[in-house]
C-alpha cells in the first residue's frame, strides 16, 4: 500500500497504522521507520496521525503546518538537481532515525542554515545553501566562529561543531538544530519562542542566553544558562499536549543534563556559577556578620538557593573575606570555618552539621 498521500485523517483511518500506533511490534516499527526515512516530508502527517489516534487531537499551534511543510519540499525538489538527491536523502535517514523530528514534524528541516557575522581564527569554514529557506554552518576550525541570525540573536558556534536554521524565521517560531556545542544569546520575542533541538533534547526559550553541549560522541546532552528562563524537555515528550510538563525549567547558574541512552532528565548547578550581577561589584567581605546573612549574600547575588536550619546555625558568625573566591570555595571555606558541612540535591545548597557551639 502506497502511503504517500495520505493526510494526518488518511493516517488515523487506516488499520495497519493504528495497529502500529497502538501495539507497535518490530515489523511495523520497521516499516513505519523505513517509509519515514524514505519520505521525511510526511512527517508532519504521520505524527498528526499518531496524536488523532490517540485521541490527543492535532498538535497546538501548529494549524497548516503540514501544508506549509509539503510546499517547502516541493520548492526543495525544484531546486536541487536529481543527482544531488541521494545524498540530501542520506542526510535526512540519519536525522529522522535520531528522532530530531517530533516537536513539529519538520521532515524537511535537513535543509537548514545561518547568516555569518565573524568569525574568530584564520581557517575557513564551511557554509552551504541548501534552498531558499535554509543553509548549513560547518565549522571545521580549531576556533569558535559568530553567527547573526536574521531575529538578531547572536550564536557563538564552537569549532566541529554545525548549525542549521532558516534563513527568516517564521512568524510563530524560531527553530534551530544544533549538533556539537553553541552558546546562545537570544533575542527577546514572547511572540516567537526561540527553539533549539540537539541529540534528542528541546531548549525552548523566549530571550536569554544560554549554551548547550550536544556532542554526538558524548553521551549526555547539557544545557546550561546564563541569563533569563529556559525550559528542556525531551523530543519524544515534544508531541504531548505540554510538552513542558515532564520537563526541566532552567534559570541562571543552573543546567540540565540529558542521558540520552536512558533519556532522563535532571538539574543542577553549573560547575562555576556566576554573580547574576558580574558588572555591579559584590562585596564578600564580613565582619562578624551572621551565618543567616553569609547564606543570604550568596543566595542572593548567585540566584540559588541555601537550606539550612537557622536555630542550629543562631549563634554562628563569620569575620572573612571571600570576595575573590567562587560560590564552590566560598562554601567549603564556610563549612571549614562553622564546622558544617554542604551538599547539592539538584540545584539546592543543603546546609548541615552540627553548628556553632
Amino acid at each position: 500500500m502506497s502511503y504517500y498521500h495520505y493526510k494526518a485523517e488518511d493516517f488515523a483511518a487506516d488499520d495497519d497504522f493504528k495497529k502500529w500506533v497502538c501495539t507497535p511490534d518490530s515489523l511495523s516499527e520497521k516499516f513505519w521507520k523505513e517509509f519515514l526515512a524514505e519520505n521525511p516530508e510526511k512527517y508532519y502527517a504521520v505524527m498528526e496521525g499518531r496524536r488523532l489516534v490517540a485521541g490527543l487531537g492535532r498538535l497546538p499551534g501548529h494549524a497548516g503546518a503540514a501544508k506549509r511543510a509539503e510546499k517547502v519540499w516541493e520548492r526543495i525538489e525544484s531546486t536541487v538537481h536529481r543527482s544531488e538527491r541521494p545524498s540530501i536523502m542520506r542526510l535526512l535517514t540519519l536525522r529522522v532515525a535520531a528522532g530530531i523530528l517530533l516537536t513539529l514534524g519538520l521532515g524537511w528541516w535537513w535543509q537548514s542554515g545561518a547568516f555569518r557575522e565573524g568569525r574568530e581564527g584564520n581557517d575557513p569554514f564551511e557554509e552551504k545553501r541548501l534552498s531558499r529557506d535554509w543553509e548549513e554552518v560547518v565549522n571545521s576550525t580549531s576556533a569558535s566562529i559568530q553567527l547573526r541570525l536574521s531575529d538578531g540573536s547572536l550564536v557563538v558556534l564552537e569549532k566541529n561543531s554545525q548549525l542549521r536554521y532558516e534563513n527568516e524565521f517564521n512568524d510563530s517560531l524560531r527553530i534551530l538544530y544544533l549538533k556539537g556545542a553553541a552558546f546562545f544569546d537570544v533575542k527577546k520575542d514572547p511572540g516567537r519562542p526561540f527553539m533549539v533541538h540537539a541529540n534528542g533534547l528541546v531548549t525552548k526559550v523566549l530571550g536569554t542566553s544560554f549554551s548547550i553541549q550536544a556532542r554526538e560522541s558524548d553521551p549526555n546532552v547539557t544545557v546550561s544558562v546564563k541569563t533569563g528562563r529556559v525550559s528542556v524537555y525531551s523530543e519524544k515528550a515534544a508531541v504531548q499536549i505540554d510538552p513542558e510538563e515532564g520537563g526541566v525549567v532552567l534559570t541562571p547558574n543552573q543546567k540540565a543534563i540529558f542521558e540520552r541512552s536512558r533519556e532522563t532528565l535532571s538539574k543542577t548547578l553549573v560547575e562555576k556559577p556566576e554573580l547574576l550581577h558580574s558588572h555591579v561589584p559584590a562585596s564578600f567581605a564580613f565582619e562578624s556578620a551572621p551565618a543567616k546573612e553569609v547564606f543570604e549574600a550568596l543566595a542572593k547575588h548567585y540566584g540559588i538557593e541555601v537550606l539550612y536550619d537557622e536555630e542550629l546555625l543562631k549563634d554562628c558568625s563569620l569575620t572573612i573575606d571571600l570576595t575573590r573566591e567562587d560560590l564552590f570555595q566560598k562554601l567549603e571555606v564556610i563549612c571549614k570555618v562553622l564546622d558544617i558541612r554542604y551538599k547539592l540535591i539538584e540545584t539546592q545548597v543543603i546546609i548541615y552539621g552540627n553548628g556553632c557551639s
